[in-house]
């Protein structure tokens, strides 16, 4: 009868396992992000074509933009923390996106 009321628990070393490979994945994927938005034949020349001051500064309006609505006092928590895990786990989407490009093709 005790075993009915035990759970099954994820031993210690794979959540710090899981962890790290999780966080890792968020770092190639943000470091990724930006090496294809600043380089030379990145998003940034793509879509201004050589005016990359033009395509910097609206860039930094926009980022400018997407940091006054989250620092909004009637923006909800959840909605916030949601927010979040989206865009972490998108970032780690994109590292695995990243590292296969880079297995199978040799660059991003």
């Amino acid at each position: 009868m005790e075993q009915a009321n035990t759970k099954f628990e994820i031993p210690i070393l794979a959540q710090v396992l899981a962890g790290f490979a999780i966080s890792a994945l968020v770092l190639v994927g943000i470091a990724g992000s930006i090496y294809k938005l600043v380089a030379p034949e990145g998003w940034v020349v793509q879509a201004f074509g050589s005016s990359f001051g033009l395509g910097a500064a609206l860039l930094a309006a926009l980022l400018g933009a997407a940091a006054m609505v989250w620092a909004l006092p009637g923006f909800m928590p959840s909605q916030r923390a949601r927010i979040a895990d989206v865009v972490v786990y998108g970032f780690a989407a994109a590292g695995v996106l990243y590292l296969g490009q880079l297995l199978a093709i040799g660059s991003v």
